[in-house]
């Protein structure tokens, strides 16, 4: 049986394999919007073994195991990490269509040096394999990190957190900057004065970025906030289309972000309009990006960022990278479609993971080899030229440098 993530996964064409191998692979990796814990960072945390370290923590899982029928004891409850593992074994086969089929190969492969695909028949196997090599000193919370080549990650922080552990990172000789990002849900019961005190603890801490989740672009409170980020020279991160009231019975059993969540309704066009209007013409607008849930919100919200530009900055708004249950191959493809026929795809600052998981950084190499692919079809198709001085700096700037130089992060020297 040929090994299943071969050095040309998912390249098709000769021209795909060249952009990947020569322009995007060893790329380091920018993470600029993920959900990883800082104390774990911080402490450097060792891993009792695979569950603890690939499935406690990762919904996309959790997701997949229940519509397969998994109970909720084998998930999220009180079963053993074992018995929780052979249930994610048992399931992966039924995953097949799924991106998760594909991250999971990757993950075992990269991070363990697994090929084997994993199912109910190999979960020993895989199991005491992966368990002796978390055992050992290269595979704590840092050196996962340090193993998928990151050079800066921003982690999801609420407004009271302390940022201890980012204090501890940044006095570290950990190599990858770890900054906060600032996470805001509620804006309606945001106090300004605490706002304000707080604002300047997370400048100080090295945060660049916040995030909201939202539909409702009206608030008060959220013009405030922007305006805030604007005199701060931060990015404005707006997570719209998600639909998060669903089952009530998982909510209670698995907690806010227990990935049971779905698509919801369509964008407010017209409001997110207005909302970025009166700030533009109060010279308040901060940079944004825009992550649409629902696909049928692709073709608007890429030309919207043609709607609000800045002199000498590109690329103000970002269409931002195909998120959550669009960050599959066909999602992706249908994000940079979207995004090269209505905007400029060269000015893109590509893919973050959106993720708990410290071994979904090979989510990265998913998107470049994607992209590659995507970029191959179109040279195959007549529609782009074969010319890899165009197309190479093109993967480079989508992979790497442009989220480097947009964000505005200092990636390459700690405070």
């Amino acid at each position: 049986m040929s090994e299943f993530i071969h050095d040309d996964f998912l390249l098709k064409t000769q021209t795909a394999r060249r952009l990947y191998h020569e322009f995007a692979e060893g790329l380091p990796i920018i993470d600029y919007h993920c959900h990883l814990d800082p104390h774990e960072l911080a402490d450097d945390r060792p891993f009792e073994s695979l569950t603890q370290v690939w499935l406690a923590s990762d919904p996309y899982k959790h997701r997949a195991m229940r519509i397969a029928g998994v109970p909720e004891r084998l998930i999220t409850g009180d079963a053993t990490d074992r018995e929780k593992f052979d249930a994610w074994a048992a399931t992966v086969p039924q995953t097949v269509g799924n991106p998760l089929f594909h991250w999971t190969a990757l993950e075992l492969k990269r991070y363990f040096g697994i090929t084997e695909r994993l199912s109910a028949e190999s979960a020993d196997r895989v199991w005491e394999t992966c368990n002796a090599l978390l055992r050992s000193p290269g595979y704590t919370a840092r050196r996962l990190i340090t193993r998928a080549n990151v050079q800066c990650l921003c982690t999801s922080d609420r407004l009271e957190d302390d940022l201890d552990s980012h204090a501890r990172l940044a006095q570290s000789d950990f190599a990858a900057r770890v900054l906060p990002s600032l996470r805001v849900d509620d804006c309606e019961t945001v106090d300004r004065a605490l706002v304000a005190q707080r604002l300047d603890v997370f400048q100080q801490a090295g945060c660049r970025l916040a995030d909201h989740a939202l539909d409702d672009f009206g608030s008060d409170n959220l013009r405030f906030l922007a305006r805030a980020y604007r005199q701060r020279g931060w990015i404005m991160q707006l997570h719209i289309g998600a639909q998060r009231q669903t089952s009530s019975r998982l909510r209670r059993l698995a907690g806010p972000a227990g990935g049971y969540a779905t698509i919801g309704r369509s964008c407010d066009i017209p409001g997110l309009c207005r909302f970025l209007d009166d700030l533009e013409k109060d010279a308040c607008l901060p940079r944004m990006i825009l992550y649409p849930l629902n696909p049928a919100d692709y073709a608007a919200l890429a030309t919207l960022t043609g709607s609000f530009a800045e002199d000498g900055l590109r690329g103000k708004i970002q269409f931002g990278p195909a998120w959550w249950y669009n960050d599959h191959a066909l999602g992706i493809r249908q994000q940079l479609d979207a995004l090269a026929s209505y905007g400029l795809l060269s000015a893109f600052i590509g893919m973050t993971t959106d993720s708990r998981s410290f071994l979904s950084m090979t989510r990265h190499e998913y998107f470049r080899r994607v992209l590659c692919d995507w970029l191959g079809d179109q040279v195959q198709a007549g529609t782009l030229p074969e010319d890899d001085q165009l197309l190479g700096p093109l993967v480079r700037a989508v992979a790497y440098e442009n989220a480097r130089r947009w964000l505005f992060l200092d990636v390459t020297e700690k405070r």
